[in-house]
């Protein structure tokens, strides 16, 4: 505005003018940023008639007040920003002392990590090569030691290794009867479970075509196998562990050299 000392001046009038709407429309700007929307018609009309804003240039505005609040919210204040430097020259400094001896301290740890590391590579390696040594001295036992441990290992396998292998197969064949989902359809498991328990199934024959279907039998079939199941899995175990046993023990003299 002019003084009264001024002369007044009709461009001078226009020009502060004009500077007022600048700066009511950057107030204006800053409303339309903080609540993340478009100018209403007013507010394009009054961008138009007093700052000569187009579309194109209100959206340019936008972008750019945009770009200010955001750097705005960045940069802080002056204070703000004595003050990082401030603590960026104290960091600077305690990074400067303190920095060399982490690094040696660091580069002492790395040595006593790798030396470990090494360690139990040459510890890992050297026992993979006894275990290999100890096979092999295994592997080359007198021809009489050999001999015996295949007998009683045959033995075993002859007697508590049948035993296991008949129970295995037994708990599969009644694991298979309890279970039709395994077959491609109804009729190819009644097939199947009518190999295992006959009275399960019955046979009805008609119109050329034979069908099968559970009996009334089939209830008092099923509860058996289920009481079967449950005596033969614990016992399977059990033989499992008996089996290892024997053949540890009837293997124990190809340490013949390997004590």
């Amino acid at each position: 505005m002019s003084t009264a000392t001024e002369p007044y001046s009709v461009a001078g009038e226009v020009f502060d003018r004009h500077v007022g709407c600048l700066g009511e429309a950057e107030i204006l700007l800053r409303e339309i940023n903080h609540d993340a929307r478009v100018p209403t018609f007013a507010e394009l009309t009054f961008f138009k008639r007093e700052c000569g804003w187009d579309q194109r240039a209100v959206n340019d505005q936008i972008r750019r007040v945009n770009s200010v609040l955001r750097f705005t919210a960045i940069a802080g204040s002056s204070a703000d920003r004595k003050a990082t430097s401030k603590e960026a020259a104290t960091a600077a400094d305690i990074l400067e002392k303190e920095g060399p001896k982490l690094e040696a301290k660091i580069e002492e740890l790395q040595a006593k990590l790798n030396g470990l590391e090494r360690d139990a590579r040459l510890s890992a390696k050297r026992c993979e090569e006894q275990s290999e040594a100890a096979q092999r001295l295994r592997e080359l036992v007198p021809e009489y030691v050999a001999g015996q441990v295949r007998a009683e290992v045959n033995q075993i396998e002859s007697t508590i290794g049948r035993e296991l292998l008949d129970a295995e197969t037994r708990v599969n064949e009644l694991e298979c009867c309890l279970t039709p989902s395994q077959y491609k359809d109804e009729q190819t498991y009644l097939q199947a479970l009518r190999r295992s328990f006959p009275d399960a199934v019955i046979v009805v024959a008609g119109d050329g075509f034979i069908r099968r279907a559970l009996s009334p039998e089939w209830p008092a079939i099923r509860a058996g196998i289920q009481t079967e199941l449950a005596e033969l899995k614990p016992r399977i175990e059990s033989l499992r562990n008996q089996r290892a046993e024997a053949i540890e023990a009837a293997e124990r003299p190809l340490n013949y050299y390997a004590n």
